[in-house]
């Protein structure tokens, strides 16, 4: 048996997981972030304990940032209490307990790829398509984090005129897109943009298929993986028949015959089971 926590922006999740990946019971408690660094310690360390086995020595968790090889959190972008924060220490010194913790994408993608879309393959990268765009790495089956621990920041990539791909196509930015064209969708969002017939929601529609096109172009040709899998609110539109068609086009040949980009199978549950796998 192994316990994850996932730590997200509005709400933690903690999950008993067993060895072959099924969740066998979760809780969820508010995040609270607005009431600062101890209360949502404090809120972690609630879940924990009402899952938590005499005969678990090892808690994973997962959270949004950037993890330095100190493990002092950086970068987080819907956690801003725990800026500067080593998570795992401050719980391991409540909880008497190894607490491992990880960068939520590099979760996604180890849970992926250990029960998920992406089981069996050696080389695989992961990308979260929500509020932002973030992503994760696995290199002849280990995960990479890259020197300093931000390894898989696709967001952060610029793709156009100065601007990065999060900036371009999360789900905030494709609905900013929108709105700065003129278009009159009441409370858009991505998925009325993309199933709309209006001319503006068309042109940003088009204009999202080609940022994606460039941005997984860029990111096949540089780490050339066995297949890249989407997550996130973002990776329920229907993108993928087209987006794989468009990215094979413009992919070095050699690697655009077997990659391929599909939806994750775990859903929201990435996050706990990845952190789970962690140790």
């Amino acid at each position: 048996m192994r316990l994850g926590v996932d730590v997200g922006g509005t709400k933690i999740e903690a999950a008993l997981v067993s060895e072959d990946g099924k969740i066998i019971n979760r809780i969820r408690t508010p995040t609270q972030d607005s009431k600062g660094r101890k209360v949502v310690i404090n809120n972690i360390l609630s879940v924990i304990k009402k899952l938590d086995k005499k005969n678990l020595s090892v808690v994973g968790l997962s959270i949004a940032g950037v993890i330095d090889e100190k493990g002092v959190l950086s970068c987080p972008s819907n956690l801003k209490c725990l800026e500067g924060v080593n998570v795992a220490k401050e719980l391991e010194r409540s909880f008497g307990k190894k607490v491992l913790q990880e960068n939520d994408a590099n979760c996604f993608v180890l849970a992926e790829y250990k029960i998920g879309a992406a089981r069996g393959y050696k080389n695989v990268v992961g990308i979260i398509l929500g509020t932002g765009i973030g992503g994760g790495i696995i290199i002849n089956r280990k995960l990479y984090k890259g020197k300093t621990g931000g390894a898989g920041e696709f967001g952060h990539t610029v793709i156009s005129a100065n601007k990065d791909f999060e900036t371009l196509c999360s789900g905030p930015g494709i609905v900013r897109r929108y709105r700065d064209a003129g278009g009159k969708i009441k409370d858009p969002n991505p998925e009325k943009i993309f199933a709309s017939k209006e001319l503006i929601a068309r042109q940003v529609v088009e204009d999202t298929y080609n940022y994606f096109r460039i941005g997984f172009v860029n990111i096949i040709n540089s780490l050339d993986p066995d297949i890249i899998v989407l997550g996130g609110g973002l990776s329920n539109l229907p993108l993928y028949s087209r987006l794989n068609r468009e990215v094979k086009r413009y992919v070095i040949p050699a690697l655009a015959k077997n990659v391929k980009i599909v939806k994750n199978k775990l859903g929201d549950s990435s996050g706990v089971i990845g952190a789970a796998f962690l140790h």
